[in-house]
């Protein structure tokens, strides 16, 4: 390492669109593969090192990314240095993004999985090849189009708008800025400004790219990508080359989406002017705090993790299988049917992993799934009550919803007791024995928080 007392960081970006119609994921209701191509789905490797521990974050345009995929990524970017366990894979959930994993039991083109998957590894090997020193500043801003989508009713709980339910409208960012720049001269209203322009930002914010909805059959990074667009494109604007890399690290929005309306109140599509505005709502705020941020150098990093059981509430017996079987759900019944033939049984919980990264005095929380807003603010509440993170001086928790598995959505408990599709029927769709239940919650939280204990307080 050039200086021992400075973080080393290198980043790198790969084109990941087929060069063929491959079917999308994240709509059961698409029939057909893709038409053509809205914009470039991309992945983003951002590699970091202290002198002892290296790590990296991968940022990938996917809906989402199965844990065969994720241990393949990370065994096939060994020539990176970085330990296949200090991987952390995290993906956007664009729902018009290639397919995948086995999404409706819709089938996954090998050929292509197999060179998205060696393609996001040498984006690894290619960020660790650029490392230089770097320091670190986070802040905070607002973009306020995401929306609670589970409403409350006579009969259950429908997906519609329900603005005076829980969302996070915070829009995440940690700045990585080149450890050479030069001191501020001076203050504007009394804070430094940047000498220099970012070497890479990373961006979180909790709203489903769902814009285009399953209408659409044009491959798109959704508005995550648009948002790092116009970041790249603002600071190119202003001198820059090719501007900074941007990556979007995607909040547990499990139970938020863009708040999108027809003109009797439900969801609609959004059209694709809709969402390059919606890019430029979160891209240039995105660019405002970055601009706004203080970096210093940072010294430590650490990463850790954690497999936890995530039971089902219910598993079916062979019976209950075979009469589904010619359903609406049969496409699930044959899977699990198919399952029970090969193994003798179907599990009653899943394994999944909880990874912690811990950089400097900041955190990165990566879950597995579709995880609901609840369960990443319990996380943020529980470093700060365990004396782990201190807000209040600046340190950040960002909590991936979206990372290293896919295993379908995890929701609290307060969202389990209510039903409706999140909790009680999206299992058909991601091929689980059944629903899962309300000990996911302090499963992933404790989790989550023993393993940031084990790494030890954020630093000073």
């Amino acid at each position: 390492m050039t200086s021992a007392t400075q973080l080393q960081a290198g980043v790198a970006q790969a084109t990941i669109t087929p060069g063929r119609p491959l079917l999308l994921e994240g709509y059961s209701a698409r029939h057909g593969p893709a038409t053509g191509t809205l914009d470039d789905v991309e992945a983003q490797a951002l590699v970091i090192d202290d002198g002892t521990t290296r790590a990296a974050v991968v940022a990938a345009d996917l809906c989402g990314l199965e844990s065969g995929s994720v241990e393949r990524i990370r065994a096939a970017a060994k020539r990176s240095g970085v330990p296949g366990e200090n991987i952390m894979v995290t993906y956007s959930h664009s729902h018009s993004a290639p397919l995948v994993t086995p999404f409706a039991a819709e089938p996954v083109d090998g050929e292509y999985l197999e060179w998205m998957e060696r393609t996001i590894a040498e984006t690894v090997v290619a960020a660790s090849r650029h490392l230089a020193p770097v320091t670190l500043g986070v802040g905070t801003g607002q973009v306020g189009f995401t929306v609670n989508r589970r409403v409350r009713t006579a009969s259950g709980t429908a997906m519609r708008a329900n603005p005076l339910g829980l969302a996070d409208r915070r829009v995440r960012v940690l700045r990585v800025d080149p450890g050479d720049a030069p001191a501020a001269p001076g203050t504007l209203g009394g804070k430094p400004l940047p000498q220099a322009d970012p070497v890479a930002i990373l961006f979180s914010y909790a709203c489903h790219p769902g814009v285009l909805r399953g209408e659409s059959y044009l491959y798109s990074g959704e508005y995550p990508a648009a948002a790092r667009r116009v970041a790249a494109a603002m600071y190119r604007a202003n001198g820059g080359d090719e501007g900074p890399l941007a990556l979007f690290l995607p909040a547990c929005f499990g139970n938020l989406r863009p708040h999108l309306l027809a003109h009797d109140g439900s969801f609609r599509s959004g059209t694709q002017h809709e969402l390059t505005v919606l890019g430029r709502l979160l891209g240039s705020e995105v660019v405002k705090v970055a601009e706004r941020v203080v970096s210093s150098p940072m010294h430590r990093l650490a990463v850790g993790r954690r497999m936890v059981r995530l039971p089902y509430s219910h598993v079916p017996d062979e019976a209950e299988l075979r009469r589904s079987a010619s359903g609406e759900k049969g496409f699930w019944a044959r899977a699990m049917l198919n399952y029970l033939g090969l193994n003798g049984r179907l599990p009653e919980a899943e394994k999944a992993e909880v990874q912690v990264l811990k950089v400097g005095r900041h955190w990165i929380v990566a879950l597995p799934g579709e995880t609901t807003l609840e369960i990443g603010l319990s996380i943020e509440r529980g470093l700060v009550e365990r004396g782990l993170a201190d807000p209040e001086r600046g340190d950040m928790t960002l909590t991936v919803g979206y990372a290293n598995g896919y295993v379908g959505y995890l929701c609290s408990a307060s969202v389990i007791t209510e039903g409706g599709y999140e909790p009680a029927t999206s299992f058909y769709e991601y091929l689980r024995p059944g629903p899962f239940g309300p000990e996911v919650e302090p499963a992933l939280v404790n989790g989550a928080l023993d393993v940031a204990q084990e790494l030890g307080p954020s630093e000073g």
